[in-house]
């Protein structure tokens, strides 16, 4: 039995692998997006705060009740002159204290010390949540411009090489004494419009093409060939403004950002009324090892164990200005969670309202390019009755490419103002970018010249 060679078959399977429509998935619009929110520096550098904030969390609450050691100590040469006679010293002393406090009572300031170092990690969570968000919504607004823009181009090109063609015809025509010059100066005006329009659509192809190196942190090229989702999360969006309203103010990250900060200032106000008027109460435990200290030549070995209060209180009563200042900060923060909370509505009302006016616009430009696409049908046939010019049905062909295009983007321009809403309702999450039933995004690209100009030109000159 002949066996096979190994270099063989390791080069069959590659060819098998990378050939094709293999059974290789391309890759989803939702796992480009995931890989986004994973490694992308806006998100790290956010998880980064949230992680030092953990720490200081965790560092304040070890502080305020977990006991604190202190160890000190002397060496050196201690000289004591008294008056009595005999009774001076001069000895090498020595000396080394431990000393333990730990914390007792002090009526609410470390818990409240504790909760601001907590509520501030959550507000950090908060904040990546709101960097997810909005990344998200660019990278998804990046991806679809990107496509939108390449569709108008693809567009904006057929129109110009359509023109073209007309323009040639057309030139054929009155050397042969069978056009009108009149036909050849609307056909360059055609012209000219449509290079216009191609030269804007190539500018947004190439902001397109930036925006998404930016955010996706990858080729252009690559970014376009992701599979988009299907477009059912439209269906479940809300029917109505008010319900918009009512989850945006519930899920809403910003907004819940900002009532971290008013809970946060409310622990911080806490925190200052019982510094400025309440005592502390701490236990001690100290041990002092004393060698030749204070003039006595001997070892001293000594241990203390009590409880301290301390109760600083300035007399002028500065600790007033302090509680006063930290109720101002609490209602600074309550108005401008009051002020975010009216903004976050008329986000969502703005967006509910873009998408509806796009899925309306949408509507008309798609219902346009069928009426063009029904027109130019009819021409055709007029035509071979001769009761339509070439020039009626090239220019037929071109309205029809411009209401195609025109469609196409009025159809991506809904799927953006759906991401926007779920955005301004802090409901954007990946899971929105599932894959069960991929639907274009646009109108097929596709040739629209059933009867071709270069047949025509042929018929115009052989009459």
């Amino acid at each position: 039995m002949k066996v096979a060679n190994p270099l063989r078959v390791t080069l069959l399977a590659l060819v098998v692998c990378l050939t094709p429509g293999s059974n290789v998935q391309a890759e989803t619009l939702r796992e480009a997006v995931e890989g986004i929110l994973q490694r992308h520096d806006r998100i790290l550098a956010a998880k980064a705060d949230v992680s030092a904030s953990g720490e200081r969390a965790e560092e304040r609450f070890k502080t305020s009740f977990t006991p604190t050691m202190n160890v000190s100590g002397h060496y050196g040469q201690e000289r004591r002159a008294q008056m009595a006679p005999g009774t001076s010293t001069n000895l090498a002393s020595r000396e080394m204290d431990i000393r333990f406090t730990q914390l007792l009572w002090d009526f609410g300031k470390a818990n409240a010390g504790v909760e601001v170092a907590r509520i501030q990690k959550e507000q950090l969570d908060a904040a990546v949540e709101v960097a997810q968000q909005s990344l998200m919504l660019t990278a998804t607004t990046a991806y679809y411009q990107l496509r939108k823009s390449n569709n108008v181009q693809k567009f904006a090109q057929q129109s110009v090489d359509n023109i073209k063609r007309q323009g040639e015809v057309e030139d054929i025509r009155v050397a042969l004494g069978r056009g009108y010059s009149t036909d050849v100066l609307q056909v360059k005006t055609q012209l000219a419009g449509a290079m216009a329009r191609e030269v804007q659509a190539s500018g947004a192809v190439a902001q397109s093409k930036e925006q998404v190196r930016t955010v996706f942190l990858r080729d252009a090229g690559e970014v376009l060939q992701l599979v988009p989702p299907d477009e059912s999360f439209l269906k479940g969006l809300p029917k109505n403004v008010e319900d918009a309203v009512a989850i945006g103010v519930q899920k809403n990250p910003q907004l819940n950002q900002l009532r971290l900060v008013t809970n946060m200032l409310k622990a911080q106000k806490t925190g200052v009324e019982r510094t400025s008027f309440f005592p502390t109460v701490q236990g001690v435990l100290e041990r002092k090892f004393k060698d030749k200290v204070q003039g006595v030549d001997e070892f001293v070995d000594e241990t203390f164990g009590r409880v301290e209060l301390s109760y600083p209180l300035n007399l002028g009563l500065s600790g007033m200005n302090g509680v006063s200042a930290a109720g101002q900060d609490l209602e600074a923060a309550q108005r401008r969670y009051d002020d975010t909370r009216r903004t976050v509505e008329e986000q969502a009302r703005i967006a509910w309202h873009n998408l509806n006016t796009a899925r309306a616009n949408a509507e008309l430009l798609n219902s346009q390019a069928s009426i063009a696409r029904k027109f130019l049908d009819l021409a055709r046939e007029e035509r071979k009755m001769d009761k339509r010019t070439l020039l009626d049905i090239l220019s037929g062909e071109t309205a029809l490419i411009n209401a195609l295009s025109d469609a196409a983007v009025a159809d991506t321009d809904v799927l953006i103002a759906g991401f926007t809403l779920l955005q301004a309702m802090g409901a954007l999450e990946p899971s929105i970018l599932d894959n069960n039933k991929p639907v274009s995004t646009s109108i097929n690209n596709e040739n629209v010249f059933k009867e071709s100009s270069e047949p025509a030109a042929k018929k115009a000159v052989s009459k």
